[in-house]
Formats: C-alpha cells, sequence, structure tokens
C-alpha cells in the first residue's frame, strides 16, 4: 500500500503592514499531503488542512491540479450513494464540480485516467489552536466516509473515532495496493478485533465506517503542541 506523506512548509507570519498591503491572513504553518498515484486504481483519501482562502474547499480549487481524465466520487450520506465528479481529457470540469465542497477531514475516492502516474497534493493551514483546536465529526446510520481531522499518523483504536464507534461497527481500511478494504469490528461488547490494534490512520488516509445504530458525533482534540 503507498503512504501518503504530510510535510509542514514552514510559518507564515504577517506583519500588520504586510496585511494592509497584501490582505493576506496567514499566521501559522502551511502543510500538504502528497499522495503517490497510479493509474486506473482507486485511492480513498482526505486532506485534514484547513483551506487557505474560503473557496480552498471546492472539488476544482482542491483538486486543481489532478491530469485531466480523473474522476473523484463523494460519498453522499443522506442518498447513501456516490455523488462523482470528472475533469474531461481537455481539462474542464463539469459544471457541478464548481460549486460543491468537500469538507475538511471527509473521505473520497480518487481514480486517475488510464494513462501513466502522478502525485496528488493537499494543501493547506495546518490546522491550529485558533483554527481547530478541536474537531467534531459525526457519522450517519448506514455507510459514512472520513479521515482523521489532523495530519499526523496515529494508532486507530486511540481515535475519538473509534472509542465512540457503536458496538457491532466495522471500520474499513482501502489498500492501493490489492485494491480491496482491509475491515476491523468492534464486538457487542465494545471490543476492537485484534487487528485493530495494529491499524494506523495516516495523514491524507480515508475509511469507512458502517453501522446499523442511531448516528452520533464525537471531538477530536488536536494532538500536538505546535502550532
Amino acid at each position: 500500500m503507498k503512504k501518503a506523506t504530510a510535510i509542514i512548509l514552514g510559518t507564515l507570519i504577517a506583519s500588520s503592514a504586510a496585511l494592509a498591503q497584501t490582505n493576506v491572513l496567514s499566521r501559522n504553518a502551511v502543510g500538504y499531503i502528497k499522495v503517490p498515484v497510479e493509474s486506473n486504481k482507486l485511492y480513498l483519501v482526505s486532506n485534514p488542512f484547513v483551506p487557505l482562502d474560503p473557496t480552498g474547499d471546492i472539488v476544482t480549487n482542491m483538486l486543481a491540479a489532478v491530469p485531466n481524465g480523473t474522476t473523484i466520487s463523494v460519498w453522499d450520506e443522506g442518498s447513501q450513494g456516490y455523488i462523482s465528479y470528472s475533469k474531461s481529457a481537455r481539462g474542464a470540469w463539469g459544471a457541478n464540480a464548481t460549486t460543491s465542497r468537500i469538507a475538511r477531514a471527509d473521505a473520497f475516492f480518487i481514480k486517475m485516467p488510464a494513462a501513466g502516474t502522478a502525485t496528488v497534493f493537499f494543501m493547506g493551514e495546518v490546522p491550529d489552536r485558533f483554527t481547530a483546536p478541536t474537531t467534531t465529526q459525526s457519522r450517519v446510520s448506514g455507510l459514512t466516509m472520513l479521515g482523521f481531522p489532523y495530519p499526523v499518523q496515529t494508532s486507530f483504536t486511540g481515535t475519538p473515532m473509534a472509542i465512540s464507534a457503536p458496538n457491532g461497527s466495522v471500520i474499513s481500511f482501502w489498500d492501493s495496493a490489492t485494491q480491496g478494504y482491509v475491515s476491523y469490528s468492534k464486538s457487542a461488547r465494545g471490543a476492537w478485533d485484534a487487528g485493530a490494534q495494529a491499524a494506523v490512520a495516516s495523514p491524507g488516509q480515508g475509511f469507512v465506517i458502517k453501522s446499523t445504530a442511531a448516528g452520533n458525533s464525537w471531538s477530536t482534540t488536536k494532538p500536538y503542541t505546535w502550532p
């Protein structure tokens, strides 16, 4: 399975004069996640960064640099089905992609066209004590697709997501190498199976939560001191 890499580029400190001249408001680190993508394969990904501007979570802005012919599929919890957006062979996105947004830490599938390989980048402000000291996520009855909301690698069973998942839940990680799911179950008594103990949520990775129980939500605290 290819792994995404999260990199913090540096600290952006803006003086009053700079703000007055450029109207750029930045106070913390900007980071990116690099996801190597092979042709004709599905990748389940998620962007944990805060958009650099208010339109940064729109499909055509978040994924502006993906190759022509790329298709992404976003899970719609209400209909329990996918909504797909494609970039044509000439580089034009469908009309809906220009207004549709993908929320921070929501997961979606991406598939590159038949020829070649590429690297997909997710970029934005690293969530900090101002923008996201905590992050609330939720799931519905049925399927929900999410990612860990901070750009760090973490043990899955220790996350608030795993702890709050109802008994009987199944959480599935997508293996891009085998093009199939690796799934872990939470027993009726609330214990995750043995394999889950070694599972790791990596930066940029998405996963699927399946449960017939009523929806619930949880909050994750920023797991690093800086920024």
